[in-house]
């Protein structure tokens, strides 16, 4: 049986205790949401620069539309033109690209191959929202695929967008 001294049994050596393990609890918390922040910032930037490299700086004109993906995206965004069906390399990276315009904003839709470490930090709601750049990103996983939905919509508009195309995206996934 262990025996504890006189000393940790009292209030004060108690209370030292409780200190320390709640802040070690709270430094394992805050370490926990900065990784899961950062990991789901660099997902989303690989997501923006699609974007900016292929559709925001990209000769959209020279696409004829060829895909059933860009197809059914067209008809499952509902209000939305079908600009243009692609493929393309931003920042290293090969992406299947579909541009929608929504409102007269040019809206990418992108996937890309998920990298063995890409995964984004579990949550409650399968689609990850947010902004970077000044853009707004939508972006879940679908097998081994990132699939991203990144535009100048409002962050609402943009995310009620992903969330009418996510079904198409993840039924036509096999690419």
């Amino acid at each position: 049986m262990i025996e504890f001294s006189a000393s940790m049994k009292t209030p004060r050596a108690q209370r030292t205790r409780l200190l320390s393990s709640m802040a070690m609890l709270v430094l394992a918390i805050g370490g926990v949401w900065f990784y899961s922040v950062r990991t789901t910032n660099q997902l989303f930037d690989i997501g923006v620069n699609a974007h900016i490299q292929c559709t925001v700086a990209g000769d959209l004109k020279t696409n004829p539309v060829n895909g059933q993906l860009a197809r059914d995206l067209a008809a499952a965004a509902k209000g939305a033109d079908l600009v243009a069906d692609r493929t393309c390399t931003a920042a290293g990276r090969d992406f299947e690209l579909v541009v929608l315009r929504q409102n007269g904003t040019l809206v990418s839709v992108a996937l890309t191959r998920r990298g063995e470490q890409e995964f984004y930090p579990r949550s409650l709601s399968e689609l990850h929202k947010g902004t970077r750049q000044g853009y707004a990103v939508a972006s879940f996983e679908t097998g081994s695929w990132l699939a991203y939905v990144v535009s100048a919509l409002g962050d609402r508009e943009n995310d009620d967008l992903a969330k009418r195309l996510a079904p198409t995206i993840r039924r036509d996934a096999g690419l």
